[in-house]
């Protein structure tokens, strides 16, 4: 490490996802580059693998309630994290990731650290968002803003967004996420693991079942696409508060023998057992999902989302589909495409492997510890 080591909290509401992943990333490399990190979290939300990979940090992490929904218990989480960054401080830099954290940071007393911001997707970029609701998120996003120091848009789209807004004004800047370790794990033991066999053709989903994944589209648009594909198979991989209604779904389908669900399996060391990765969201910051999938080689489908673009473009490591009402006929012919198209799926392949030597590794890490130390030069 050159220059002086930085005290650094971070800080995180959710429990899981491509966040939770950013944080933990990030916390383990600017430990070992020699800076003192501490992590404050809310185990209201948190799944038991999240709260494995805390408590396998070399860093120091205490637990504090935060919750997701908008109430007067923000007003005692706020006053909380003040008084364990108080205990655990001073720090140098108090870094919120997601809205709820990130709000939290901003209405918390830091003392003299630098206040940064990451969204990891604006509620305002969800395209269902009625009127009132954008009203309320974009507005708190704006006031919120007067308090950041710097706010880290993870996509291009979600850096337009924020300067459109004119959300922290001229303390925007871009930093993609990026992969920077993952397991070294054959297709072959992934596809024991999960039982599928060496010729069959699988597409996965794999995030929380939620609202914003949208995982009912992907659901649907297997059931479609199986029955024009025979050899072709769905894997999900993930939990969360739509459950009970995917597995609903699942069951109404008629093929649900052609569907395997992992609800707390770690997708890293499963996504080579894929052909394919379809991402159904309805909104993103730059997810996770598409990373991981590049970095075990997989092609990767997904809506027209924040974060797209920044990954596939042109690089012919998938396909981008139009977030609209036709969004589940799209996801069918693609679908349909790789399960029949064995040329078109090891071209894809190939240009996964291509894409992930250019947007994984520790450039995210980099640019965020660049960014940290200008802050501080400027206090």
């Amino acid at each position: 490490m050159t220059g002086t080591p930085m005290r650094i909290c971070l800080v995180i509401e959710a429990g899981g996802g491509g966040a939770s992943r950013h944080v933990m990333d990030l916390a383990g490399a600017l430990s070992q580059r020699g800076h003192y990190v501490h992590l404050i979290y809310s185990a209201v939300r948190a799944d038991a693998r999240h709260l494995a990979e805390i408590a396998a940090l070399p860093i120091v992490a205490e637990p504090i309630e935060m919750h997701r929904a908008l109430g007067l218990h923000d007003l005692a989480s706020a006053r909380a994290l003040g008084a364990a960054i108080a205990r655990a401080g001073p720090f140098d830099i108090v870094h919120g990731h997601s809205s709820k954290a990130g709000a939290l940071v901003r209405l918390a007393a830091v003392g003299n650290a630098r206040r940064v911001y990451t969204p990891h997707a604006f509620r305002g970029l969800d395209p269902g968002a009625g009127l009132p609701a954008r009203l309320i998120f974009n507005g708190a996003e704006i006031a919120l803003g007067l308090r950041t120091d710097a706010l880290i848009a993870v996509s291009r789209e979600e850096l337009a967004f924020a300067r459109r807004l004119h959300i922290a004004d001229g303390r925007c800047h871009l930093i993609h996420n990026g992969v920077i370790d993952t397991p070294d794990v054959s297709r072959a033991a992934a596809r024991a693991r999960l039982g599928l066999s060496a010729d069959a053709v699988v597409i996965g989903f794999v995030g929380r079942l939620s609202y914003q994944k949208a995982p009912e589209r992907f659901v649907e648009a297997m059931r479609r696409a199986m029955a024009r594909v025979p050899n072709l198979h769905a894997v999900i991989l993930g939990d969360g508060e739509h459950a009970d209604a995917v597995e609903r779904d699942i069951a109404a389908t008629g093929v649900a023998d052609r569907f395997i669900w992992h609800r707390q399996s770690k997708a890293q060391e499963l996504l080579p057992a894929f052909d394919a990765v379809m991402m159904t969201s309805r909104y993103e910051g730059l997810s996770y999902v598409l990373l991981e999938s590049l970095a075990a080689h997989v092609p990767i489908v997904t809506t027209e989302v924040a974060g797209a673009h920044d990954v596939i473009d042109d690089t012919g490591c998938g396909m981008i589909i139009a977030n609209d009402d036709a969004v589940v006929d799209r996801l069918v012919d693609a679908a349909i495409l790789i399960g029949s198209d064995a040329r078109a799926r090891a071209a894809m392949a190939a240009a996964a492997a291509r894409r992930s030597n250019e947007v994984n590794g520790m450039r995210m890490i980099d640019e965020t510890e660049r960014l940290y130390r200008s802050l501080l030069a400027t206090r």
